[in-house]
């Protein structure tokens, strides 16, 4: 009886600990959303709550202020779009070199990306940046998103023996932020964007190599 009282509990807790993880991620969703709609001003505990469907006192029982939701939230956003790129890093260097020898297979791997990150997507995440980079208590993160995205671009760019990687990782994070600019406006049809993007990143690094 002892042990199945213990195994009760135990079961209880993860599933109370689970419910908790669940709330508190759809809490995090909820702020990127508002926040990418209308700034810091359309971050509330009311409207976090609302948008997560979930109860109005919600967000003050799992954060002690909205800034500290916010922070957070950009954080769980910065954390899943490194292990994205990290993902990407961890790719074949034989197979990046595709970039550079073959303009079908590099505008393929564009189009992938475009595919996986589409242009709501792009959207979403730009609104996210600029907003955290004009927000004096968010400016500091938004700025280490972008050096960590520029490291493991730069990882890339050593296992293809590009010179002045770092320089060039900079450069690479710029094509790629502001194809994501253009892909808003609709300018260019999808399959035009990937391949103008990947031509500008194949001359950028061969001028490199």
């Amino acid at each position: 009886m002892k042990q199945r009282r213990e195994a009760a509990l135990v079961t209880r807790a993860q599933l109370t600990q689970e419910r908790s993880r669940v709330r508190r991620a759809q809490l995090l969703e909820a702020c990127l959303a508002l926040f990418a709609e209308g700034g810091a001003r359309a971050v509330t505990h009311r409207a976090v709550a609302a948008r997560a469907g979930l109860p109005s006192a919600t967000t003050v029982y799992y954060f002690a202020s909205i800034d500290d939701l916010l922070r957070e939230a950009l954080r769980h956003h910065v954390g899943q779009w490194v292990a994205a790129m990290e993902e990407l890093a961890a790719a074949d260097p034989a197979g990046l070199r595709g970039l550079l020898t073959d303009a079908d297979h590099a505008t393929a791997i564009v189009s992938t990306v475009f595919a996986v990150r589409d242009v709501g997507t792009a959207g979403t995440e730009l609104a996210i940046y600029l907003g955290a980079a004009r927000d004096p208590a968010l400016r500091d993160d938004a700025a280490e998103a972008l050096r960590l995205a520029e490291g493991l671009v730069r990882g890339l760019l050593d296992a293809l023996g590009v010179r002045d990687a770092a320089e060039v990782a900079a450069a690479v994070v710029a094509l790629v932020l502001g194809s994501a600019v253009r892909r808003q406006s609709g300018q260019h049809a999808e399959p035009d964007e990937a391949r103008l993007l990947a031509r500008a990143l194949r001359d950028l690094l061969a001028a490199n190599l």
